[in-house]
């Protein structure tokens, strides 16, 4: 009887925690060795692709119900044509501060290391490094795409060697990354010419950048020839433009249209004031930028 009485008595002892698949291995950088294995990460790899799908897939049930937000979850998709460049940007900013995005983020990072210390140059090797490309210059995170594609360029392409598009592809994010984030433009040009890279879309960027020419940096943007990864990568430019703008209507105007000034900039008027800080003052619909010195 008390031994049944005993067996039928609930345990004070919590369960044990469910552990994260991808929290139960390391950093390869702080000693752990569990993704030194090749056929561990390649069933890691397995497990990020899934988890950040799921992630894109459900995102939108989990914090939003209207259409609208789940058109702007859908385009941080890997689809390189996608279209709405400013859905895009909600999403990544979105996405960035999830905890869930967090947890794949490191994943990647913990993936990266493995693979550098086990010496992998294979077909493994390159297309999880271009997963890895494509997904966080989405999400806007060069700590991870940075590092990613001076392996892929330096490293993994004299062992596995990208395709003649790939190779495009990835020396464009790099002189994108280098123009419009580092505003590195003597780097930028170094490697276009390093690699032969001919491509219509860089040359006007560059060209936009070096000029401080804001309308054709917008124009290229838009440009529907291009894909999203390039069009994210601009985005880093785009505070330093506007700011070209400003300087530009405080030196050719005394007053303007708020229409005109809201399209040089591309930004609102009230946005603009609070953001850039000009002292410019509105007069029904004229700004007024500069008044006239008494004589």
């Amino acid at each position: 009887m008390a031994n049944q009485l005993q067996r039928e008595r609930p345990s004070r002892l919590k369960p044990p925690p469910c552990i994260d698949p991808l929290d139960r291995i390391g950093l390869v950088s702080k000693g752990d060795k569990g993704l030194l294995s090749y056929k561990t990460q390649e069933d890691y790899f397995e497990t990020i692709k899934s988890r950040y799908h799921t992630f894109i897939d459900t995102s939108d049930n989990r914090n939003h119900s209207d259409d609208d937000f789940a058109t702007t979850f859908a385009s941080l998709s890997l689809d390189r044509n996608a279209t709405s460049i400013s859905r895009t940007s909600v999403a990544a900013q979105t996405a960035a501060s999830d905890p869930a995005m967090s947890t794949i983020i490191m994943a990647m990072r913990k993936l990266r290391e493995a693979i550098v210390a086990s010496c992998r140059v294979d077909d493994f090797a390159k297309e999880t490094y271009i997963f890895i490309i494509r997904t966080t210059i989405l999400l806007g995170h060069p700590e991870s795409y940075h590092p990613a594609l001076l392996h892929l360029l330096h490293r993994i392409h004299f062992g596995t060697p990208l395709s003649s598009e790939e190779t495009r592809e990835f020396v464009g994010y790099y002189i994108f990354d280098l123009a419009c984030r580092q505003h590195d433009f003597t780097a930028a040009f170094r490697v276009r010419k390093m690699y032969k890279c001919s491509s219509r879309k860089i040359d006007m960027t560059l060209t936009a950048l070096v000029h401080r020419d804001w309308f054709l940096f917008q124009n290229v943007r838009r440009s529907a020839n291009g894909n999203v990864q390039e069009s994210r990568l601009m985005e880093w430019a785009d505070g330093r433009m506007t700011d070209y703008a400003v300087q530009c209507l405080e030196k050719s105007y005394l007053s303007v249209s708020k229409v005109y000034v809201e399209q040089c900039t591309g930004m609102e008027w009230d946005k603009l004031k609070e953001q850039k800080k000009v002292s410019w003052a509105l007069e029904g619909e004229t700004v007024m930028i500069r008044q006239m010195k008494k004589r």
